[in-house]
């Protein structure tokens, strides 16, 4: 059985894109289709433009990703979500408009290689969907 899984991040300076990155790899691994959506920043341009990380891993993300759309959860079997610890509120206002019934799994930030706990993660989320 094929498994659809949406990887949604929020990510500021590009951590957390880096762990739903390898979250997606580690899907991919598992031989599930995948869709990859960062949610969009709820800060007001000014406070953006106050962080110059921030602004410029904005500026670089801002064309590589669409926000999750509802035909995107539809979609999915299983949602994978990430996001950074300074800023839950992108995360929970997204959860809050999921449909009850919806499969998610937090990606965990678990030291020492994040990366790779992150891919082992997102697999792990595609074989339990699967069963």
């Amino acid at each position: 059985m094929t498994v659809n899984a949406l990887v949604v991040f929020y990510s500021r300076h590009g951590e957390t894109e880096r762990l739903a990155l390898a979250a997606g790899v580690g899907a991919v691994q598992a031989r599930a289709n995948i869709r990859l959506r960062r949610l969009k920043d709820l800060a007001d341009p000014a406070t953006i433009a106050s962080d110059p990380v921030w602004t410029e891993n904005l500026e670089r993300m801002l064309p590589d990703y669409i926000a999750p759309r509802e035909i995107d959860a539809d979609w999915a079997d299983v949602i994978l979500t990430a996001s950074c610890p300074a800023s839950p509120t992108e995360m929970e206002e997204y959860l809050k408009s999921l449909k009850p019934n919806a499969t998610t799994v937090q990606i965990r930030d678990d030291p020492p290689d994040r990366i790779a706990s992150a891919r082992a993660q997102g697999r792990q989320a595609v074989e339990s969907a699967r069963n």
